[in-house]
């Protein structure tokens, strides 16, 4: 197995029994973790904490200030992003006096976990929690030396003129250059302050991120750049075939993979379920294209129901979609068996349909007595507005619902649980349908797909709503 330091790429110490600011404070760190959670940081995360703080060496007319200015940290989901933040956060408002702590995450939600596991880390020890004045979930945290740490919005203006000592910014990839730019302004070039950054790979829409990467590159290279860069990646944009290749892969993109703390088997198992950008983007921490095939050929062939298999009864889910200009339309019937297999079928596929001929078609299908009629309410509202007021239920789709039925279509077609009828149209679209990434997510794409995809979106909708929708209690819009 590789070994989880160093990391792929990094920028080496000014020597090797460096000195890090952080050091004097890693034996209460331990014991903080280990009250508060359970556990301790993995041998890898304090060394890599160690690096992003080093100072630099006595002789050195700046010996005993941190070395780096800025440091950026990119590696493979689910490594403990979040206690590196955490323990980078408590660490400053430990360390100075004053001192001005900010988290900043493309959403509230995500700076919110590190926040949290920072409180979380401080109230479960009596001692620590004596040295801090005010501790809330939403407030801030200040301690009696003064410093203080508090979520800001991912924004750059917001950021203007704040005097930061440390800022820990989680997912580089979908912040913006202008905020990166405004916390490094708002150091005021004053010694032992520093921005920090922890990330996934991007892609080609990750403006800051690639610039980063391109001065962290810069930066290995030369040892007076006062920027810290540590990268574990695979070594190539390909998914192996071979699963003691993946691992190593895997291994090399993933500490915690590399140390034995997430288990080989159930990694890898989760990996081959994902789709191809996102094994390659989140788990071998490599940068990918902002879209690409949402499903491979092969793997929608596997699920073409067999001759011999027919569509199982119960009561069917409808689900409708249209092209935007209005030239197709396709209706799939949707139903899960008691196995929990998902089946499809397109029931009917009607060119330049107007609106009473989708009502007429919704109405004659009532006969087989469906659970709901589902449709995206913001291309099909006036549809939806007429079944309503034919008595039937209906499920009004939101793009949030589109992107969550991307993800969730995708796995039942890994897991072996969608049985599709092999439709000619889907045939077609199937392969030509692309997905794009949305912030941590994606959802499939008709701007960017080279045909239309109103079979796909149907198809894909009527499984979400079987999967997600239970049939006593539909949720009605």
């Amino acid at each position: 197995m590789i070994a989880p330091w160093p990391p792929q790429r990094f920028t080496p110490p000014l020597s090797a029994g460096f000195t890090a600011a952080i050091d004097p404070w890693l034996p209460l760190l331990r014991i903080v973790w280990q009250r508060a959670f359970g556990y301790v940081l993995e041998d890898w995360q304090e060394t890599l904490l160690r690096h992003m703080t080093e100072v630099f060496p006595d002789g050195h007319r700046r010996a005993g200030q941190l070395r780096f200015r800025q440091v950026v940290v990119s590696l493979g989901r689910q490594n403990g992003k979040t206690e590196i933040a955490a323990a980078l956060g408590l660490w400053a408002m430990l360390m100075w006096s004053m001192a001005y702590v900010v988290g900043i995450a493309s959403s509230r939600e995500q700076a919110t976990l590190v926040y949290k596991r920072t409180l979380m880390a401080i109230t479960a020890n009596r001692a620590l929690a004596k040295r801090f004045e005010r501790m809330t979930d939403t407030r801030g945290i200040t301690s009696k030396s003064g410093s203080t740490y508090e979520l800001k919005a991912a924004k750059g203006a917001a950021l203007q003129g704040i005097p930061v000592r440390l800022a820990v910014c989680d997912e580089l990839h979908l912040i913006k250059p202008e905020l990166w730019s405004a916390l490094v302004a708002g150091t005021g070039g004053r010694p032992d302050t520093l921005v920090a950054g922890i990330t996934t790979a991007g892609d080609e829409d990750s403006e800051l991120l690639l610039d980063l990467y391109d001065r962290g590159a810069k930066a290995i290279a030369d040892p007076e750049t006062r920027m810290g860069f540590f990268v574990w990646e695979a070594p190539e944009a390909r998914v192996p075939d071979d699963d003691d290749e993946l691992m190593d892969y895997l291994a090399m993109a993933n500490p915690s993979v590399a140390s034995g703390r997430l288990d080989a088997e159930a990694v890898l198992s989760d990996v081959r379920a994902l789709p191809l950008a996102d094994q390659l983007r989140y788990r071998l921490n490599v940068f990918t294209k902002r879209s690409s095939a949402f499903i491979p050929a092969e793997l929608w062939l596997k699920s073409a129901r067999r001759p011999d298999e027919a569509f199982p009864s119960g009561r069917p889910v409808f689900a409708i979609d249209r092209t935007p200009d209005w030239g197709y339309a396709t209706i799939t019937a949707t139903v899960k068996d008691e196995h929990g297999v998902v089946w499809s079928e397109i029931v009917a596929s009607i060119v330049k349909p107007t609106l009473e001929q989708l009502v007429d078609v919704c109405v004659r299908l009532s006969k087989h007595n469906p659970v709901v009629y589902a449709a995206d309410n913001y291309s099909l509202r006036p549809l939806l507005d007429e079944l309503r007021r034919h008595g039937f239920q209906v499920f009004a789709a939101t793009l949030g619902d589109v992107t969550g039925a991307s993800a969730l279509f995708y796995s039942l077609l890994t897991s072996g649980r969608l049985r599709h009828a092999d439709d000619p149209l889907l045939a077609h679209q199937v392969p030509r349908t692309v997905r794009k990434n949305v912030g941590e997510a994606f959802r499939v794409s008709r701007k960017d797909s080279s045909v239309a995809i109103d079979g796909v979106i149907s198809t894909m909708l009527g499984a979400y709503v079987v999967e997600t929708v239970r049939e006593p209690s539909v949720q009605v819009f």
